[in-house]
């Protein structure tokens, strides 16, 4: 097999999708041009043609090995002919196709041997997974999933079987990096309810459990933690509602469980282990951020009822949430912001808690509660709108909750009042910052910081009147006037309430105010 140019796989790959193209009512001008073109080269037909491209990716994965670049081209063109419909029909019928759907193992291509091909490990079980649940793929491979899987199950329960300190022996780590990638690749190609539960009644009851000791074992490797929590991000993302149960079904109950059960492995661990020299995201933040995504999914995928954890007195939930509170209260917050991956994780997570676990969040120290609240107001002025958007999300569920419960008589509201008292000035602060970003920030940050405004100014109406009466203070005696007025303007027909036809007013009339004020206000 002769090396490929570096350009000539990847321009196939659109010469592929035009030979494949159906022809419903008559051949295109472009179709027109391929066929000409095929006439001339005296090759045969599409399917010939396709056959012989497809013969080709074979061979190189087979006889290229070593070389990354053609590995990575290859199955890149691979992926490209399996997302196509017209592509994907025909790769079924091809005998290659079949050949590598019934033999993707190291022994067959070797290219999965090799270390610096691990990455391509994902991109080729995605592919063959992606032909494979296609509408007419198993049929058309004369495969099932069970029997295309059983490579992968098999190494399963071949680690699964392993003591925990044979689990952590060298000889362990190839395998265990492989599986993950594999896996990762076929969950990535699971897109409705039926395809999803084939992978997790494959993986549940006997290789779930497998994962927690591996996170427990290897938390100290960044490419076997990395494998592990990249195939779990995937597995627990609900993208097109494919985690979708039965009703009388646990299994939502149980994949959380089992997301519980790594998270908390592999935090704990990384919370008793000091902080190292050299480079600090690839040696801890990394695999943090993962495993805070990994739970963040889990928490927001609307798979599981979370009531039941505490009416059957099972921890998972509170484990969980306490671990990955104590691995976010771990990290300064400059070092939060200086890594975009660690921040979007760090700053989800407290959002879906404020959000989903009010009542867990009140019931903090008060220390404890100023330190996420101080990251929050950090995270509000990041230049990342992404960020801002979280924090002034989680800033609107605490206003909301004071607003909605200020006169009820519940242990939450004791508790928010006693942090309050302790911090009276939390309200005031917010509401100064979100004012400030919204007439004096970069316009990306106007969107962001507006949903929570309406909830503050009704949590802390005197919040809201210490800030107006400051900035119009600031300002020259001729703008002072215009500036009342563009308030009283804003603050006309607004209700004292939080629903939703009340904030879209609301925000409308903050756009409008910013757009009058900002034409006059002085520095």
């Amino acid at each position: 097999s002769s090396k490929v140019n570096s350009g000539g796989i990847s321009s196939t790959s659109s010469v592929v999708g035009m030979l494949t193209a159906k022809v419903e009512s008559g051949p295109s001008s472009k179709q027109k041009v391929y066929q000409r073109m095929f006439e001339h080269l005296g090759m045969g037909d599409h399917t010939t043609v396709a056959n012989l491209i497809v013969t080709k990716v074979g061979n190189n994965l087979k006889f290229w090995p070593e070389d990354t670049e053609i590995v990575q081209k290859t199955l890149d063109l691979l992926l490209d002919m399996a997302g196509g419909y017209s592509s994907s029909k025909l790769l079924l019928t091809l005998d290659t196709v079949k050949f590598l759907a019934r033999h993707h193992t190291e022994d067959h291509f070797p290219f999965l041997g090799v270390p610096a091909n691990v990455r391509y490990r994902t991109t080729f079980h995605a592919t063959l997974a992606r032909l494979l649940l296609s509408p007419t793929g198993s049929e058309k491979l004369g495969l099932t999933f069970e029997q295309f899987a059983e490579p992968i199950v098999n190494t399963l329960k071949q680690l699964g079987s392993l003591s925990p300190n044979d689990l952590r022996n060298e000889a362990a780590r190839r395998p265990l990096i492989g599986v993950f990638r594999d896996l990762r690749g076929i969950a990535s190609s699971l897109h409705n309810r039926k395809s999803y539960a084939l992978l997790f009644e494959l993986l549940h009851p006997n290789h779930l459990p497998l994962m927690a000791k591996v996170a427990d074992a290897w938390h100290d490797q960044i490419d076997v933690i990395v494998s592990l929590l990249r195939f779990l991000q995937e597995f627990c993302s609900n993208k097109a509602n494919r985690v979708n149960f039965d009703q009388s079904s646990a299994n939502g109950i149980l994949l959380f469980r089992a997301t519980s059960d790594v998270v908390c492995a592999f935090g704990r661990r990384l919370l008793a282990t000091p902080r190292p020299e050299g480079d600090i995201y690839k040696l801890r933040y990394k695999a943090m951020a993962l495993s805070l995504s990994v739970l963040n999914s889990a928490l927001s995928g609307s798979y599981v009822c979370f009531g039941v954890f505490a009416l059957y007195n099972d921890p998972c939930l509170d484990n969980a949430l306490d671990v990955a509170l104590q691995m976010i209260l771990s990290a300064p917050v400059e070092d939060v912001i200086a890594y975009p991956k660690l921040s979007k994780a760090y700053f989800a997570f407290i959002e879906i808690f404020f959000r989903n676990n009010i009542k867990s969040v009140l019931a903090l120290d008060t220390g404890i509660l100023m330190q996420l609240m101080n990251a929050v107001h950090e995270g509000l002025q990041a230049s990342d709108p992404q960020l801002s958007s979280l924090c002034a999300n989680s800033i609107d569920h605490l206003a909301s909750f004071y607003y909605d419960n200020a006169n009820k008589d519940k242990v939450e509201m004791h508790n928010l009042n006693k942090h309050l008292a302790a911090q009276p000035n939390l309200f005031s602060s917010l509401t100064s910052t979100l004012f400030n970003l919204l007439l004096f920030g970069a316009p990306q940050h106007h969107w962001a910081v507006i949903k929570p405004m309406l909830s503050l100014m009704l949590a802390s109406e005197s919040s809201f009147t210490a800030y107006k009466d400051h900035l119009i203070s600031t300002q020259t005696p001729e703008n002072r006037q215009a500036l009342n007025d563009a308030f009283a303007k804003l603050l006309l027909d607004v209700q004292r309430s939080l629903d939703s036809a009340n904030r879209d007013r609301f925000t409308q009339k903050l756009v409008t105010f910013r757009v009058a004020v900002r034409g006059f206000l002085t520095l």
